[in-house]
Protein backbone atom coordinates (compact mmCIF):
# COMPACT_ATOMS: atom_id res chain seq x y z
CA UNK A 1 0.00 0.00 0.00
CA UNK A 2 2.85 2.42 0.80
CA UNK A 3 4.04 1.76 -2.67
CA UNK A 4 1.16 3.10 -4.25
CA UNK A 5 1.23 5.97 -2.13
CA UNK A 6 4.33 6.85 -2.95
CA UNK A 7 4.15 7.90 -6.45
CA UNK A 8 0.88 10.37 -4.86
CA UNK A 9 3.77 11.68 -2.40
CA UNK A 10 5.99 12.22 -4.84
CA UNK A 11 3.79 14.06 -7.56
CA UNK A 12 1.98 16.45 -4.79
CA UNK A 13 5.88 17.06 -3.85
CA UNK A 14 6.75 17.76 -7.60
CA UNK A 15 3.47 20.21 -8.01
CA UNK A 16 4.56 22.30 -4.78
CA UNK A 17 8.33 22.20 -6.59
CA UNK A 18 6.84 22.92 -10.61
CA UNK A 19 4.20 25.36 -9.14
CA UNK A 20 4.46 27.58 -5.85
CA UNK A 21 1.91 28.03 -3.54
CA UNK A 22 0.98 31.27 -5.38
CA UNK A 23 0.65 29.93 -8.57
CA UNK A 24 -1.81 27.01 -7.76
CA UNK A 25 -4.00 29.61 -6.56
CA UNK A 26 -4.02 32.05 -8.83
CA UNK A 27 -5.01 28.82 -11.42
CA UNK A 28 -7.39 27.24 -9.26
CA UNK A 29 -8.77 30.93 -9.84
CA UNK A 30 -8.56 31.01 -14.10
CA UNK A 31 -10.39 27.67 -13.83
CA UNK A 32 -13.23 28.94 -11.64
CA UNK A 33 -13.51 31.88 -13.90
CA UNK A 34 -13.51 29.70 -17.13
CA UNK A 35 -15.68 27.26 -16.02
CA UNK A 36 -18.58 28.93 -17.04
CA UNK A 37 -17.36 29.69 -20.73
CA UNK A 38 -16.11 26.11 -21.09
CA UNK A 39 -19.88 24.74 -20.28
CA UNK A 40 -21.76 27.52 -22.24
CA UNK A 41 -19.26 26.57 -24.79
CA UNK A 42 -18.04 29.94 -25.50
CA UNK A 43 -14.51 29.19 -25.24
CA UNK A 44 -14.45 27.19 -28.30
CA UNK A 45 -15.87 30.45 -29.98
CA UNK A 46 -12.18 32.30 -28.23
CA UNK A 47 -10.22 29.74 -29.38
CA UNK A 48 -11.58 30.14 -32.98
CA UNK A 49 -11.40 33.74 -33.08
CA UNK A 50 -7.46 33.34 -31.72
CA UNK A 51 -7.02 30.49 -34.54
CA UNK A 52 -8.14 33.19 -36.93
CA UNK A 53 -5.58 35.93 -35.83
CA UNK A 54 -3.05 33.65 -36.18
CA UNK A 55 -4.31 33.04 -39.27
CA UNK A 56 -4.06 36.93 -40.37
CA UNK A 57 -0.88 37.43 -38.89
CA UNK A 58 0.70 34.49 -40.81
CA UNK A 59 -1.12 36.13 -43.92
CA UNK A 60 0.43 39.63 -43.50
CA UNK A 61 3.92 39.55 -44.85
CA UNK A 62 5.61 43.19 -44.52
CA UNK A 63 4.93 43.03 -48.47
CA UNK A 64 0.95 43.38 -47.58
CA UNK A 65 1.91 45.57 -44.70
CA UNK A 66 2.74 48.31 -46.96
CA UNK A 67 0.29 47.63 -49.69
CA UNK A 68 -2.51 47.68 -46.86
CA UNK A 69 -0.56 51.09 -45.44
CA UNK A 70 -0.65 52.68 -49.06
CA UNK A 71 -4.36 51.56 -49.36
CA UNK A 72 -5.19 53.67 -45.99
CA UNK A 73 -3.00 56.45 -46.32
CA UNK A 74 -4.94 56.96 -49.89
CA UNK A 75 -8.47 56.24 -48.59
CA UNK A 76 -7.60 58.63 -45.65
CA UNK A 77 -6.26 61.66 -48.18
CA UNK A 78 -9.53 60.87 -50.76
CA UNK A 79 -11.28 61.20 -47.15
CA UNK A 80 -9.99 64.20 -46.67
CA UNK A 81 -10.06 66.07 -49.85
CA UNK A 82 -13.33 66.05 -50.27
CA UNK A 83 -14.30 66.68 -46.95
CA UNK A 84 -12.41 70.14 -47.27
CA UNK A 85 -14.43 70.64 -50.56
CA UNK A 86 -17.78 69.71 -48.98
CA UNK A 87 -17.36 72.28 -46.01
CA UNK A 88 -15.65 74.75 -48.71
CA UNK A 89 -19.17 74.83 -50.65
CA UNK A 90 -21.24 74.79 -47.79
CA UNK A 91 -19.56 77.73 -46.42
CA UNK A 92 -19.80 79.73 -49.84
CA UNK A 93 -23.57 78.55 -49.83
CA UNK A 94 -24.31 79.69 -46.36
CA UNK A 95 -23.12 83.43 -47.24
CA UNK A 96 -24.85 84.33 -50.58
CA UNK A 97 -27.83 83.70 -51.93
CA UNK A 98 -28.26 80.55 -53.65
CA UNK A 99 -27.07 80.65 -57.19
CA UNK A 100 -28.70 81.67 -60.34
CA UNK A 101 -28.24 79.69 -63.40
CA UNK A 102 -26.08 82.39 -64.82
CA UNK A 103 -23.95 81.92 -61.82
CA UNK A 104 -23.85 78.59 -62.45
CA UNK A 105 -22.42 78.73 -66.12
CA UNK A 106 -20.12 81.49 -65.31
CA UNK A 107 -18.34 79.25 -62.84
CA UNK A 108 -17.74 76.75 -65.96
CA UNK A 109 -15.23 79.19 -67.13
CA UNK A 110 -13.53 78.71 -63.91
CA UNK A 111 -10.39 76.04 -64.65
CA UNK A 112 -10.84 74.62 -61.05
CA UNK A 113 -14.44 73.85 -61.11
CA UNK A 114 -13.44 72.60 -64.95
CA UNK A 115 -11.15 70.57 -63.24
CA UNK A 116 -14.05 69.26 -60.44
CA UNK A 117 -16.39 68.72 -63.16
CA UNK A 118 -14.10 66.79 -65.35
CA UNK A 119 -13.27 64.43 -61.70
CA UNK A 120 -16.68 63.64 -60.58
CA UNK A 121 -18.01 63.41 -64.60
CA UNK A 122 -15.21 60.47 -64.96
CA UNK A 123 -16.41 58.89 -61.84
CA UNK A 124 -19.99 58.56 -62.88
CA UNK A 125 -18.23 57.36 -66.19
CA UNK A 126 -16.31 54.20 -64.18
CA UNK A 127 -19.44 53.64 -62.24
CA UNK A 128 -21.84 53.56 -65.30
CA UNK A 129 -19.19 51.13 -66.46
CA UNK A 130 -18.77 48.83 -63.82
CA UNK A 131 -22.47 48.19 -63.26
CA UNK A 132 -23.19 47.98 -67.18
CA UNK A 133 -20.39 45.01 -66.48
CA UNK A 134 -22.80 43.94 -63.25
CA UNK A 135 -25.60 43.67 -65.80
CA UNK A 136 -24.12 41.85 -68.36
CA UNK A 137 -22.85 39.08 -65.73
CA UNK A 138 -26.26 38.63 -64.13
CA UNK A 139 -28.30 38.81 -67.38
CA UNK A 140 -25.21 36.46 -69.07
CA UNK A 141 -24.99 33.87 -66.46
Amino acid sequence: MDSHQQPYASQAQADTTLFPEQTRESLQALAVKLQPLIEGHRLDNLVDLLSLLSDIVDLLDPAMVDRLAQLFEQVTSVGWSVGNAVRVAKAELLREQPPSLKDLLRLLRDADTRRGLALVLGSLRSLGRQLAAEQEVAHGA
